[in-house]
């Protein structure tokens, strides 16, 4: 018996492919009649970006100053999330039913991913994943990651530069 799919949780880096797999990930939704958490997660700062500013603030400074720059980009990330969900649908979150939520989250993005799909009770995790050019590794960190240490099934949707390849070309 294959297990229904309900809930996709879709992650995505905001790189250049995300609007085919986004594309891709909306139209196995509304095959499925299932709907989709949109998840980006914003890496925290590196330890010399926050050693450097600790060096110039007092402590209580640089935290707040930390916090208010992160929370400004969290914001700002869902606002663009919402208007490149409003531009691809041709709707507003709320007149349409694929999109369920969009989340813009700080932390590590392996740990943030498996810790979404827990309290969403993702049925599948889709991410995409950039291929065509040589490398050691076939997927990106994240997304090898995710695939190694999720207990939910994962999807890595890869999107190419190879122009063959239709339906992973991003449409502009």
């Amino acid at each position: 018996m294959v297990p229904q799919v309900k809930t996709i949780l879709y992650t995505t880096a905001l790189g250049s492919h995300t609007r085919p797999v986004f594309r891709f990930t909306v139209g196995l939704a509304q095959q499925l009649n299932a709907r989709i958490i949109l998840l980006h997660v914003v890496e925290p700062l590196s330890n010399s970006v926050r050693f450097l500013i600790d060096s110039y603030l007092k402590p209580d400074a640089a935290e707040d100053l930390h916090h208010q720059a992160t929370k400004g980009l969290l914001e700002k990330l869902h606002k663009r999330l919402e208007a490149f969900c409003e531009e691809e649908l041709g709707a507003t979150l709320e007149q349409t039913e694929v999109i369920a939520e969009i989340r813009v989250v700080s932390g590590m993005a392996c740990e943030v991913i498996l810790h979404e799909a827990d309290r969403n009770n993702a049925d599948l995790i889709i991410m995409g994943a950039h291929t065509g050019h040589v490398h050691t590794d076939l997927l990106g960190s994240t997304s090898r990651r995710v695939t190694l240490t999720s207990k939910r099934p994962v999807l890595v949707v890869p999107v190419t530069d190879n122009p063959d390849n239709e339906w992973a070309k991003p449409l502009i």
